[in-house]
């Protein structure tokens, strides 16, 4: 009998309860799944790690669940459908596109990545590479390409005086730096500073060498945006503002405490990755840029690995119908 009464009383509760919610939020509308794609947890996605923190995209319906993928996986990924959006390496995204791809630029992640060429310690210059082995995404990623023209001016030979050990993004390359499975590898902030306090060295840093190359971008399917305006829409206005939001100096604080958490920093590395990115590295576009992607399309054809593409083809790389305008 007194488990009965208390079970009435609970229901009585709880539908008191629910006689106090604001009308309609008992029928709220589910939140709009996106699926997004990206490399490593650094950075380049720090406006992705303000508008999880904030609130920004389940205000705006979304509920944007994320993915760690290998960076040569990540377009096949995004065609198969197991991901909506990611942020890609330009490379990968423009190697896609010229074999056929229905994929699309849409929005600025980075136009360039601070790397810092870091050696394990007692490696102090490039020269000691010989023999050594150096982490990278991948074969194909454009700043492989820069770390071996690097090699080449220090007169080594990339093919055959270091051995690569590809695969992931910063965040493999971060641990196996840590745990000594590689000699070297290009890094960026907060990670270069974790490496120098455990007595790491730079070598080299990759904008001396390269000033203005597209890193990264939001790309996705032509035919997923097309069949979801609404949500891309959302995501890239949630994109626009957390942008601003991140290069507004009154949120420098709160903006090194996201940092920290999302990247396993602490709050010294954080704050030195602040100083180096915010209102330099990060990008205040709403769109994605053609332009940005002329100097990597000019390497690649060089290279001889575009078939198709040419310098000035924006129209198959960059789509700005749904940015935020």
């Amino acid at each position: 009998m007194k488990k009965t009464a208390r079970a009435v009383v609970a229901g009585i509760a709880l539908m008191f309860a629910a006689s106090l919610l604001p009308a309609g939020a008992a029928d709220a509308p589910a939140l709009t799944v996106v699926k997004r794609g990206a490399m490593s947890q650094t950075p380049v996605d720090w406006a992705y790690f303000v508008g999880e923190a904030e609130g920004f995209y389940a205000r705006e319906g979304l509920d944007v669940q994320q993915t760690l993928v290998d960076p040569p996986t990540t377009v096949t990924a995004l065609i198969g459908g197991s991901l909506d959006v990611v942020s890609i390496d330009s490379t990968g995204f423009v190697l896609g596109v010229d074999k056929g791809a229905n994929i699309v630029a849409v929005g600025p992640v980075a136009d360039r990545n601070p790397y810092n060429l870091m050696a394990a310690p007692g490696i102090k210059s490039i020269a000691q590479l010989k023999g050594k082995r150096i982490g990278a995404a991948s074969p194909i990623e454009i700043y492989t390409t820069v770390l071996k023209n690097i090699l080449k001016k220090a007169g080594l030979d990339p093919e055959k005086d270091v051995v690569w050990v590809y695969g992931g993004g910063q965040s493999q390359r971060l641990a196996a730096m840590l745990g000594g499975a590689i000699d070297a590898g290009l890094f960026s902030s907060p990670a270069d500073e974790k490496l120098r306090a455990r007595g790491m060295t730079s070598l080299a840093f990759t904008p001396d060498v390269v000033p203005s190359l597209a890193l990264s971008l939001i790309a996705v399917r032509r035919d997923w945006a097309q069949q979801h305006p609404d949500a891309i829409r959302k995501y890239l206005k949630v994109q626009a503002e957390s942008l601003a939001w991140l290069n507004n100096p009154a949120n420098k604080a709160k903006a090194i405490d996201i940092l920290a958490s999302a990247t396993n920093s602490s709050q010294e590395e954080s704050e030195a990755a602040y100083d180096y990115w915010v209102q330099k590295h990060v990008l205040t576009d709403k769109c994605a840029v053609s332009a940005r992607l002329d100097t990597l399309v000019s390497i690649l054809q060089q290279q001889n690995r575009l078939t198709t593409l040419k310098p000035g083809d924006s129209a198959k790389l960059v789509d700005t119908e749904w940015c935020a305008k």
